[in-house]
C-alpha cells in the first residue's frame, strides 16, 4: 500500500521535499503580512486605540520596546503585535500635544503610511497639529482678562543696538526740523494775524513719542508721518533722552482717570526712557486741576505757574508738557547801552529797549529766497539764538514765513554752519514771548484726528473708547541782557568794513541746539512789548 498524501508518500512527496513544513510556513507569513498591510484606515485606527490601552499596562510598554525587526518571519500574530508597537511609539507625542481626550480618533491628526518593508507605520502630520494651541496674540502680564480675538498690539520697544542709535542722530534730527516747520505754520495758522507767538517743536515732539510707545496701528502710523519720523522708528526713544540739553527743562507727563487702567509695560517704557509715568487723577475736578498746576509750576521753575485754567468733568487722559529756559548770552550785553529805539508795527512805529552792542561777535548773511537777514548770536550750553528778519520794510514777515519750506530752512542752517562770527553793530529788543496753545486744534490742524476720533492706544491701555480730553503747550521765552562772561577786547578785532545786523521789525526766531541740529524753540515776534 502506498503512503496517504498526509505522510508525504504518493504524488505528493516530490512536491514537498525536505523542509517542506518551513517552506509551508514561510508562504503563510508572507500572505499574512500582505493581509495586514491592505488592512483599512478604521481596523488601524482601532489598533491605535488598543495600544493607547495598552500603555497604561506596564507588560504592554515593555513589549514595546522591542525591535520590530526582530519580529520578522514569526508568524501572522506577530505582525500585528509590530503595528501596535509603532502606534505605542508615537504615544508620548500625543500625550504632550495636550489635545481632548474624547474623540481621539479624530483629534490626533495622524496619518498612515507604508515603508519599504510594506509594513503599516504611524507618522504625524505637520508640526501644528501635536503642538499646543497658541492664542494669537500674547497677552502682557498686567492685563490677564484682555480678550485674545483682535488685532495684535506689539509692546513697548524699547531695545536697541549701538550701530543704531549711531545713524538716529542725524535721522531724528532731520525729523525734528521737518517737524517743527509744520508745526510753525501750524501756530501761525491759529494765531491771530500779526501776533506773537513761540513754542517748543522739540518739547512737543518728545511729549508725542511719549505717547507714540502706546499706540497702534494707524494712531501708530498716523503719530510716526506728523513726527516725520520713519517706520518703526525703535531707536527715536534713546536718541530723545540723548538730545537733552543743559539748560532747557522739557518735562511731560500723562495723567489719567481713575477708571482708566494703564498697561505695567508702558508704565515701565515710560519711567524707563522719560523718567516719568503716567500719574492717577481723583474725581475731583478741582483737585485734578491743582494737582496739574502744581506739577507744572513745580518743573518750570514757577515760569510756569498756571497751565490749565479748567478740566472737563469727565476728563479720562491729559496730555501736559512744559519747557523752561534758562540759558544765557555767551557774549554779555551792556544794560547801559540798553535805550528806547523805534520799532516798526503794523504800519506804525513804537518805543521798545533795544540791546546794542558796537562790536558782538554774529555770523549773518542775506538769503535771497527769503529776501531776508539770517543772523546768528552764540548762547550758553551749546546753544545759538537764529533770526531771520526781512531785509527791509518793503517784505513782510508772512511772505517770509510762507517761503519757508523745509529744503530752504535747511540750506540756510547749512550755510549758517559755515559761517563765521564776526564783530558786528548789533541793534536787537529784549526778547520776551508767553504763549498758551490747546493742542488738540493744532494736531487737527496737522490732519492728526485720532486724538478725538479712532484713538488707537492699545499698547497704553485695555480701554478701546479712548480719547484725549486735553492737551496744552506753554512757553515762556525771556532773553535779556545778562550773558555767562564778559566779551574780551582783545579776542575780537575791528572789521575795516563795518557790518551791521539791526531788527527793528517783525522777525522770527528759533534756539537751535547746536550739536544735534534742530530747534528747540520757535516763533515769532511782532510786538517786542508784549
Amino acid at each position: 500500500m502506498g503512503a496517504g498524501p498526509g505522510r508525504g508518500g504518493g504524488p505528493w512527496a516530490p512536491r514537498l521535499g525536505a523542509g517542506s513544513e518551513a517552506g509551508w510556513l514561510r508562504r503563510s507569513a508572507d500572505v499574512a503580512a500582505q493581509m495586514a498591510s491592505r488592512l483599512t484606515l478604521l481596523t488601524l485606527l482601532l489598533l491605535l486605540l488598543a495600544g493607547d490601552r495598552a500603555s497604561s499596562n506596564p507588560n504592554a510598554t515593555s513589549s514595546s520596546s522591542q525591535d520590530p525587526e526582530s519580529l520578522q518571519d514569526r508568524g501572522e500574530g506577530k505582525v500585528a503585535t509590530t503595528v501596535i508597537s509603532k502606534m505605542l511609539l508615537v504615544e508620548p507625542i500625543l500625550e504632550v500635544s495636550s489635545l481632548p481626550t474624547t474623540n481621539s480618533t479624530t483629534n490626533s491628526a495622524t496619518k498612515i503610511t507604508a515603508n519599504t518593508t510594506d509594513e503599516p507605520t504611524i507618522q504625524p502630520t505637520t508640526q501644528p497639529t501635536i503642538q499646543p494651541t497658541q492664542p494669537t496674540t500674547q497677552l502682557p502680564t498686567d492685563s490677564p482678562t484682555q480678550p485674545t480675538t483682535g488685532s495684535f498690539c506689539p509692546g513697548p520697544v524699547t531695545l536697541c543696538s549701538d550701530l543704531e542709535s549711531h545713524s538716529t542722530e542725524a535721522m531724528l534730527g532731520d525729523a525734528l526740523v521737518d517737524f517743527s516747520l509744520k508745526l510753525y505754520h501750524a501756530f501761525s495758522a491759529m494765531k491771530k494775524v500779526e501776533t506773537n507767538m513761540a513754542f517748543s517743536p522739540f518739547s512737543i515732539a518728545s511729549l508725542l513719542t511719549q505717547v507714540l510707545l502706546g499706540a497702534g496701528e494707524n494712531t501708530k502710523t498716523n503719530l510716526e508721518s506728523i513726527l516725520s519720523y520713519p517706520k518703526d522708528f525703535t531707536c527715536v526713544h534713546q536718541a530723545l533722552k540723548g538730545f537733552t540739553t543743559k539748560g532747557v527743562t522739557s518735562v511731560s507727563q500723562i495723567f489719567h482717570s481713575p477708571d482708566l487702567a494703564i498697561r505695567d509695560t508702558f508704565v515701565n517704557a515710560s519711567r524707563t526712557l522719560y523718567s516719568s509715568s503716567p500719574r492717577v487723577l481723583s474725581n475731583n475736578s478741582d483737585a485734578n486741576l491743582e494737582l496739574i498746576n502744581t506739577w507744572v509750576a513745580k518743573n518750570t521753575n514757577n515760569k510756569i505757574s498756571r497751565l490749565l485754567d479748567s478740566l472737563p468733568s469727565d476728563t479720562r487722559l491729559v496730555l501736559l508738557n512744559a519747557i523752561y529756559l534758562s540759558a544765557k548770552w555767551k557774549t554779555t550785553f551792556d544794560p547801559k547801552k540798553t535805550r528806547m529805539e523805534p520799532f516798526h508795527f503794523k504800519n506804525s512805529v513804537i518805543k521798545v529797549p533795544m540791546m546794542n552792542s558796537k562790536k558782538y561777535p554774529v555770523a549773518h548773511f542775506i538769503d535771497q529766497t527769503l529776501k531776508a537777514k539770517v543772523g546768528q548770536l552764540q548762547l550758553s550750553h551749546n546753544l545759538s539764538l537764529v533770526i531771520l528778519v526781512p531785509q527791509n520794510l518793503k517784505h513782510r514777515l508772512e511772505d517770509m514765513e510762507q517761503a519757508l519750506s523745509p529744503s530752504v530752512f535747511k540750506a540756510i542752517m547749512k550755510k549758517l554752519e559755515m559761517s563765521k562770527f564776526q564783530p558786528t553793530l548789533l541793534t536787537l529788543p529784549r526778547i520776551k514771548v508767553t504763549t498758551s496753545q490747546d493742542m488738540l486744534s493744532i494736531m487737527e490742524k496737522l490732519e492728526f484726528f485720532d486724538f478725538s476720533y479712532d484713538l488707537n492706544l492699545c499698547g497704553l491701555t485695555e480701554d478701546p473708547d479712548l480719547q484725549v480730553s486735553a492737551m496744552q503747550h506753554q512757553t515762556v521765552l525771556e532773553l535779556t541782557e545778562t550773558g555767562v562772561e564778559a566779551a574780551a577786547a582783545s579776542a575780537i578785532s575791528v572789521a575795516r568794513t563795518l557790518l551791521i545786523f539791526e531788527v527793528q521789525q517783525p522777525f522770527l526766531f528759533m534756539l537751535w541746539d547746536q550739536q544735534h541740529k534742530f530747534p528747540v524753540f520757535m516763533g515769532r515776534v511782532y510786538d517786542p512789548r508784549a
